[in-house]
């Protein structure tokens, strides 16, 4: 399959890598407070950090940035206001966290069973959010701007009990996130439960989860082989994670020397990112192994695909119901032209 063209391509035509951005009275200079929802180990964090990095250079150090881990300046469900309000400069958050704001935005970022490669997830989340006019309306209705995309390998499940068969699922009570990976598990018997990624340790911990719904290099930097010996390599799709969002009106103030240097830095990290997605799995599942972990091969596959509706038409219908029937319709044939299935 033919991965989505970079967006960030005509940006590159624009500026050469070895050009600073000119001072500009409209462009940021001094040091972004960047806040994130997630923890510094994991894998996108890095793509953030090198992206921070490679925009220092470009503006010759005029832009530094601070990084505000893991909620330390706002939780996962607060940094849409607090970056659309300019709290923060930069906001590294999960659109699925806001269905209401951003139910185009959230379907890529975590529809299950429709994406099995996250580099596909992440180039259609990004075509969308910069070529799709539904896309950019929504966005323009939140004042926030994606300047930098994720993605996520497969979703599985780390459970403190094996899961083989489709059986094994009923009754599991689940970490989920967003509104359609709880419509899945219901589908699938389990008890979906809507919590942050950095309350998933502890809920397993506890006992008040059984299971966590995460990527393989997810449970790994969240520490889940420490509480959560059994790991089915169930395959729930990948989907394109979280994007890191900076105010609308103030990317629409920036020069086109910035944005350019901007759309450069994030080409960068984003090859990154995508580079790493194997590494990370193998090296996490070492690591996993090496806690005792051990992987247990899923068997009922073609039994979840039958048990559990089409996701995209799933979704469509749930969008007509909120009088959205043209822009599901833009958005799942677009999905389905790049996945072959149209």
């Amino acid at each position: 399959m033919m991965y989505i063209k970079q967006i960030a391509g005509a940006a590159l035509c624009a500026v050469t890598a070895a050009a600073a951005v000119p001072a500009s009275a409209e462009d940021p200079s001094g040091t972004w407070r960047w806040a994130h929802f997630s923890a510094e180990a994991w894998g996108a964090s890095q793509a953030d950090k090198l992206f921070a990095e490679e925009l220092e250079k470009r503006t010759d150090g005029e832009l530094s940035t601070r990084f505000y881990w893991a909620g330390a300046m706002g939780s996962g469900t607060e940094l849409l206001e607090l970056t659309a309000n300019k709290a923060v400069d930069v906001g590294s958050f999960v659109p699925a966290y806001f269905p209401g704001q951003m139910p185009l935005m959230s379907l890529v970022n975590s529809i299950p069973l429709t994406f099995m490669d996250p580099i596909v997830a992440m180039e259609v989340q990004q075509q969308l959010a910069m070529e799709n006019p539904y896309f950019q309306e929504e966005l323009k209705n939140n004042n926030v701007y994606p300047i930098l995309f994720h993605g996520l390998p497969p979703y599985r499940l780390q459970c403190t009990t094996p899961v083989r068969k489709i059986e094994d699922i009923e009754g599991l009570r689940v970490r989920t996130f967003g509104e359609w990976p709880p419509k899945m598990f219901e589908q699938l018997g389990a008890v979906p439960v809507n919590i942050g990624m950095v309350e998933v340790y502890e809920g397993l911990q506890r006992g008040s989860l059984d299971c966590a719904y995460l990527s393989i290099e997810g449970a790994g930097f969240l520490k889940i082989g420490e509480v959560a010996k059994y790991w089915s390599d169930i395959n729930l799709g990948a989907i394109a994670a979280y994007s890191s969002f900076v105010s609308y009106d103030t990317y629409e103030g920036w020069s086109d020397e910035f944005k350019a240097a901007v759309s450069e830095a994030a080409a960068v990290a984003e090859a990154f990112e995508k580079e790493s997605f194997a590494r990370l799995e193998e090296a996490t599942m070492e690591e996993a192994a090496e806690l005792g972990v051990e992987f247990i091969e899923f068997q009922d596959m073609d039994k979840v695909h039958a048990v559990v509706p089409n996701m995209l038409d799933a979704w469509a219908e749930s969008m007509c119901g909120m009088e959205m029937c043209e822009a599901a319709e833009s958005t799942v044939a677009e999905i389905r032209s790049v996945l072959g299935n149209d």
